[in-house]
């Protein structure tokens, strides 16, 4: 009889041992877990720099500064660039004041016209001119914060029609931009 009692708590001991790795490695396997088939590691990479660059973007990582045309592509972003630093070249579209000016689109594009006031000297544009604006991304234009803000007097009468839209404090104005660069 003891060898069965011994044989017993052997089995029993044997069985404590083995049943909380059998636990554990049954834990590791669910039904969420996918396959590796098809895989490689390109794909692997691939995903986790997406993975990084969204965790980027939710960290509140800063947006690169804009540099480019005034075109479709950063219209359409506009929102991404508000209160920050961009530089943009276009065509002068039309002359509001001493110290301000609308910018159009390139010929191939159909953004509408984005007024520029000037905090700085700024050099005599005339409309057609291609120029090179550095400046703060604004929305909503409202004329009495302008004023505040950037120290100008501006005629109220010129920008009426620019009231709530969106518009670009530039702290240069370059204007010996080359049209075909």
């Amino acid at each position: 009889m003891t060898t069965h009692k011994q044989m017993s708590r052997t089995r029993k001991l044997a069985m404590a041992g083995i049943l909380p790795i059998a636990a554990l490695s049954l834990a590791g396997c669910n039904s969420t877990s996918g396959t590796e088939e098809g895989a490689d590691v390109e794909d692997v990479v691939e995903e986790e720099a997406v993975a990084e660059e969204e965790e980027a973007v939710d960290a509140g990582a800063a947006v690169e500064p804009y540099e480019g045309a005034y075109d479709t592509g950063f219209y359409e972003d506009y929102e991404s660039y508000v209160g920050e630093e961009v530089t943009l070249s276009a065509d002068v579209n039309e002359i509001v004041s001493e110290k301000s000016f609308t910018i159009a689109g390139t010929d191939d594009t159909t953004v509408e016209a984005l007024l520029v006031i000037a905090e700085g000297e700024m050099e005599e544009v005339t409309p057609g001119l291609t120029v090179s604006v550095t400046g703060t991304v604004m929305e909503s234009f409202d004329l009495p914060t302008v004023e505040e803000e950037t120290g100008l007097d501006l005629d109220d009468e010129a920008f009426v029609d620019f009231d709530g839209e969106n518009y670009v404090v530039a702290e240069s104005v370059d204007t010996s931009v080359d049209a075909d660069s």
